[in-house]
């Protein structure tokens, strides 16, 4: 079925898609049981950060795609009145209201992607649940500390440009093939009309030091463009293969958000991402911890 959306039309961004499928291989053997969308950055799971966000910036509806082996993703979510009981015996009902208040302000859809066919397939995946509207992806690895939610900068774009927006940075030049990069056609400040989008090039070799982030803006138009896609390597259809054909039709821009990046994809990143949080938490604790064991 092909979708009808009108790329001239200002739509009202209130869906987004958290693609959370992926095995987690890096963190194993923890995440033989546990999700790693829902290891922890202080207190709250990776998931809940960046629902968090999301509702913050005015989305409704959240579809996650899931992978049938991920059981305890939705556990977490679904409403356990037996517990409930138990924690209201014990006094403690109230240690649940945040996510209990989380849970009864967006609406949460689950979608399942049976086997890995690449991120673009992902997305593909929620199709069917996203409908005739415009959403915003946000990949579960990326936590994005900012005054204004990041996704809520990115829609406030959407609403003047009314194209495609993703979020990006400047990378310094020493991990510029670690991202895939804009190749920018023109600039207006921290929007750039992108008119490509190069997969991880040498330094020498990049367009631009503007990479790609792990927030996307897209209009429902981009699942024909998936749909149409070629697969590549293991039957994959990539998300970056319909980033430059939306960019060939002079159709996407990248704009530099306001905020701080963390990647919890690794084990360093995921652990820089908890000393900060930790540190928020708890001020100063972790810098005393380190000045009196520096061995540390």
């Amino acid at each position: 079925m092909t979708n009808t959306f009108d790329s001239k039309k200002k739509y009202d961004v209130k869906k987004a898609v958290i693609p959370a499928a992926g095995l987690g291989t890096r963190f194993l053997p923890l995440t033989k049981v546990l999700p790693k969308e829902l290891l922890p950055i202080g207190t709250k799971p990776i998931i809940q950060v960046i629902i968090e966000e999301l509702i913050d910036s005015g989305i409704s509806e959240v579809i996650i795609i899931n992978s049938p082996f991920k059981k305890g993703l939705e556990a977490y979510f679904d409403k356990n009145t037996q517990y409930d009981h138990l924690l209201k015996a014990q006094g403690k009902s109230t240690l649940l209201n945040n996510l209990n208040d989380l849970i009864n302000n967006i609406t949460i859809k689950w979608v399942y992607q049976n086997e890995p066919k690449g991120l673009g397939h992902a997305i593909l995946c929620a199709k069917e649940a996203v409908g005739n509207e415009p959403f915003v992806i946000c990949l579960p690895d990326i936590i994005i500390e900012s005054k204004t939610p990041c996704a809520k900068q990115m829609i406030d774009i959407y609403q003047k440009v009314g194209e495609a927006i993703n979020a990006t940075e400047k990378t310094p030049k020493e991990k510029i093939e670690l991202y895939g990069i804009y190749d920018i056609a023109s600039s207006d400040g921290k929007l750039h009309k992108a008119k490509g989008v190069i997969e991880k090039p040498r330094a020498s070799e990049a367009p631009s030091d503007l990479c790609v982030v792990g927030r996307y803006l897209f209009g429902a138009d981009v699942f024909n463009i998936l749909e149409s896609t070629s697969t590549g390597f293991g039957g994959e259809i990539q998300l970056a293969d319909a980033m430059n054909t939306l960019a060939r039709q002079g159709r996407m821009y990248a704009y530099e958000y306001e905020g701080m990046q963390f990647d919890t994809g690794d084990k360093l990143g995921f652990f820089k991402t908890n000393v900060y949080y930790g540190n928020k938490e708890f001020p100063g604790e972790f810098d005393d911890l380190i000045d009196r064991h520096p061995q540390i």
